[in-house]
Parts: C-alpha cells; sequence; structure tokens
C-alpha cells in the first residue's frame, strides 16, 4: 500500500475503503500519518471518530465530531454522525435538539426526518417515529433509512403471529438496527410495557437464535405475560416499592379490622398471606412449565 500520498483527500478514501472493510488498526496508522501533517482537516478527523465508533469508543467519537462541529458548525456530515452517536449513546434532549435544527435547515433531507424517528423511537414514541418515517417516504419512497425505522416499530406494534420475515432478514442485514432495538426492548422493560418488549426481544432472538441473552430473556418475559402473573402486575411494575406498599397496606388494613372486630380481619389475613405466597412460588413453577 502506497503510504507517500500527500493529498487529505488520497488518504481519507484510502482510510474509508479500510473501514469499509473493518480494518481499523491498518486505518489508524494512516490516519495517524496524515494528521501529523493535516491535524485540522475535517474528513480526515471524521475517519477517526468513524474508526473510533467502529471500536466502540463513542465519547471518543463524539469527542472528535465535537471538535469538528466547532471550526465548522455547519458540516452536515459531522453533525449527522454526532446525531446517530447521541441516539445510540440514549442522549436523546440533544439528539432531539440537533434533529430540529437540522431539520429547519435542510427541510428536504428525507433522511434526517427518518434520523429524527429514530430518536423517537428510542424515546417509546412509536407514533410520533412512524409519522417522521412516513415523512421521510413521501420525500423519498426508497429511503432504505425511513423504511428500517417503520419495520422497527413494526417490530414493537405488530399483533403477535404476523409475519416477520422481512424483519429478521432486516435485523441481520443492519446489525445497528438489531443493536436500536435491543435498547428500545431494554427501555420498554424499564417502563414496565412487558408485553411489547416481549415482542422486540423475540425478533432478537428470531435475528440470533444461538444467543443465551434473548433465549433468557424472552422465557423472562414469557412468564411475565402469562396470564396467571397479571395479579402480580403491580409488583411486576414497581418492585420494590409495590411490596413495601403491599406490607404496609396489609397491615394497617388488618389492624384497623381488627380493631373493629370485624371477621373480615381473618379473611383479610388469609388473602394477603396467600397473595404473598403465590408471588413466591408461582413464579419459578410458572417458567419451568413453560419450557417444558
Amino acid at each position: 500500500m502506497d503510504t507517500e500520498l500527500s493529498s487529505p483527500d488520497d488518504r481519507v478514501r484510502q482510510i474509508s475503503e479500510l473501514l469499509d472493510r473493518r480494518r481499523t488498526a491498518q486505518a489508524r496508522v494512516l490516519l495517524s500519518e496524515a494528521l501529523t501533517t493535516h491535524p485540522d482537516d475535517a474528513e480526515l478527523l471524521l475517519q477517526g471518530a468513524r474508526a473510533d465508533a467502529m471500536d466502540d469508543d463513542n465519547a471518543s467519537a463524539r469527542e472528535t465530531l465535537q471538535r469538528v462541529i466547532a471550526r465548522q458548525p455547519e458540516h452536515f456530515g459531522a453533525r449527522a454522525f454526532l446525531l446517530a452517536l447521541l441516539t445510540e449513546d440514549g442522549d436523546l434532549v440533544p439528539a432531539e435538539q440537533l434533529a430540529l435544527s437540522m431539520i429547519e435547515q435542510y427541510p428536504q433531507t428525507p433522511d434526517l426526518y427518518a434520523a429524527y424517528g429514530r430518536v423517537m423511537l428510542r424515546a417509546l414514541h412509536f407514533a410520533k417515529a412512524r409519522a417522521l418515517a412516513q415523512e421521510a417516504l413521501r420525500m423519498d419512497p426508497e429511503s432504505d433509512f425511513a423504511l428500517r425505522v417503520i419495520a422497527l416499530c413494526d417490530v414493537i406494534e405488530l399483533p403477535r403471529g404476523t409475519d416477520s420475515a422481512a424483519l429478521r432478514r432486516l435485523l441481520a442485514q443492519y446489525p445497528e438496527d438489531r443493536q436500536t432495538l435491543s435498547l428500545v426492548v431494554s427501555a420498554l422493560i424499564q417502563s414496565g410495557d412487558h408485553r411489547s418488549a416481549l415482542r422486540g426481544a423475540r425478533e432478537l432472538l428470531r435475528s440470533q437464535p444461538n444467543d443465551p441473552h434473548w433465549l433468557s430473556l424472552v422465557q423472562a418475559l414469557s412468564v411475565q405475560n402469562h396470564w396467571s402473573m397479571l395479579p402480580l402486575w403491580p409488583l411486576q411494575r414497581f418492585g420494590w416499592g409495590a411490596s413495601v406498599a403491599l406490607w404496609l397496606g396489609g397491615v394497617v388494613a388488618v389492624r384497623v379490622l381488627g380493631q373493629m372486630n370485624s371477621p373480615a380481619a381473618a379473611w383479610a389475613s388469609w388473602v394477603i398471606l396467600g397473595y404473598v405466597i403465590y408471588s413466591w412460588v408461582w413464579p419459578p413453577l410458572l417458567k419451568r412449565w413453560l419450557l417444558r
């Protein structure tokens, strides 16, 4: 490989080709040499940020992109790349602000609407994400980015049993979409929407059938979504807070009824005890049954 190229454009092309083949170590050697003579070249720095992101160092990539934007505030590539990294890292407020500012400046760029849709997808605003992607498709019916955002919305929103072969191909072809869906599933679990999380986890398992993490998660979510677990929904949704409230509320209720000499006090005690035993015993038994 010729390493005597002096033009930054030539170096950028070489480095980009290496990164396309995921040869980041070789790309970094050329990048280091090129930045020695052209330390502030925006396109070289952009390739450096790309290499950092490919090596899972988003913090360094974002720092480099901020450096480019500080010198060239209107640099479209650096801003679009930063938007993608902010979305991936879950920094959704600055991501939304950046998306809105870019859409205001470039209102006829469909991929910006799709990128904003991905931000809304991460924020669990599926209707808005779909609307933004559809606006991108209105501008460009062949927008791959917009179609991918809609497909990810479909994973979560379409009813169980819907044919998802295209979605599985999508997740296999675009690893970044698989990562986005994984983050959405995590957010859905944290928000207590286990039914939607289960749909997403099932698609991830279908795209990676040998992944023990997704298998375990699908099993756990299947238990939580079983109809017999409905009485335990408050405990699933609010965790320890619900358990504490249950005990305190139960103790207070039993004492009040006892002081009133109400026969309901005994019944209340047995109901609370039965509920506690049910919450401890039934979930592991259900899991074993479902696994069989």
